[in-house]
């Protein structure tokens, strides 16, 4: 496949001699504005929804995409009353697109001497008290020109919006059932599950913290929280559950205050050994890990920042 691509690329006409089998025609095509827009259209579902992801409104999208069908002198899309679906031939010629998307994101990502580009990626907040939140300040200082900008949230809601395009990748814990198939789960780093107690309880055990004082549960819904309650199902332990959250920081600062014990992980910048309010203490037995990776779909334009920022992972990891 042969390009030639302006420097104002997303601004102007692109002419793209296809050599493939399936687009063996030269066309002068639209821009690779337009082209992420019907792509949006398609992960979302509607042409309102695609307009909210790249900001554009409803009437824009139809229009763009009106133009683009035009152009390819194929329908798309079959317009529905609150959907789009793309035609039979409509999903050839997207897959075809997102080829071509993600071929010039490539290329922009890895153009001149360093890497540059943006790249919207969501995160737990957790992992931004662990390696996660390392590894950014050494990628924000290596490579200036990438912007990448952070979403907080839980790794089920990241999973969903990374396979519909709304983010380019997420930091989150390993799915306890695995991926669909169109994502992938890279391992990053991982951390050990521990039992935290206020400072008072440190010469008890696990065993006896757990059978005796009230407990705190990470939400069980949420990956981590499933890990947690196989790791206490492992120890045999029925601990005496008073409150259920989402956030690892907010159940250690209420194990501070003597509110209860509590089993998470040890995030590396915690520095949670160091207080003299809190006890750590690790889980008998072989050590439980809370695996952390890198969620992605297996085809997308931005692979050479994900795999630039694995990389730097790689590296930090002790």
């Amino acid at each position: 496949m042969l390009f030639m691509v302006p420097r104002a690329l997303t601004k102007v006409k692109l002419l793209i001699i296809f050599s493939r089998p399936s687009f063996s025609y030269i066309c002068a095509m639209s821009s690779i504005r337009q082209f992420r827009t019907a792509l949006a259209a398609a992960r979302l579902g509607s042409f309102v929804a695609a307009g909210r992801h790249v900001g554009l409104t409803q009437a824009a999208v139809s229009l763009q995409i009106k133009n683009l069908e035009s152009e390819l002198h194929t329908q798309l899309f079959e317009r529905r009353a609150q959907a789009a679906v793309p035609t039979p031939q409509g999903r050839r010629m997207l897959a075809e697109l997102e080829e071509l998307v993600a071929r010039y994101e490539q290329l922009q990502a890895q153009s001149g001497d360093t890497l540059r580009g943006s790249l919207r990626i969501g995160t737990l907040v957790s992992s931004l008290m662990g390696t996660f939140g390392t590894v950014l300040a050494r990628v924000k200082h290596d490579y200036p020109d990438l912007h990448i900008t952070l979403l907080a949230g839980q790794s089920a809601d990241f999973a969903a919006r990374v396979a519909a395009g709304e983010l380019d990748a997420a930091v989150v814990t390993e799915p306890p059932h695995g991926v669909e198939p169109a994502l992938v789960w890279a391992p990053l780093y991982q951390e050990p599950l521990v039992l935290i107690a206020a400072a008072r309880l440190r010469h008890k055990s696990v065993a006896s913290l757990l059978a005796t004082e009230p407990f705190l549960q990470f939400d069980r819904s949420l990956w981590t929280g499933h890990l947690i309650t196989e790791a206490l199902s492992r120890h045999g332990a029925a601990p005496n559950t008073i409150l259920e959250l989402n956030s690892i920081e907010a159940i250690a600062e209420l194990v501070r205050q003597d509110y209860g014990v509590a089993v998470v992980p040890l995030l590396a910048n915690a520095n949670w050994r160091a207080s003299k309010q809190l006890a750590v203490k690790p889980l008998p037995g072989p050590a439980i890990m809370r695996r952390v990776g890198m969620l992605e779909r297996r085809r997308h334009g931005k692979q050479a920042i994900t795999q630039t920022l694995r990389g730097v992972f790689a590296q930090a990891a002790p």
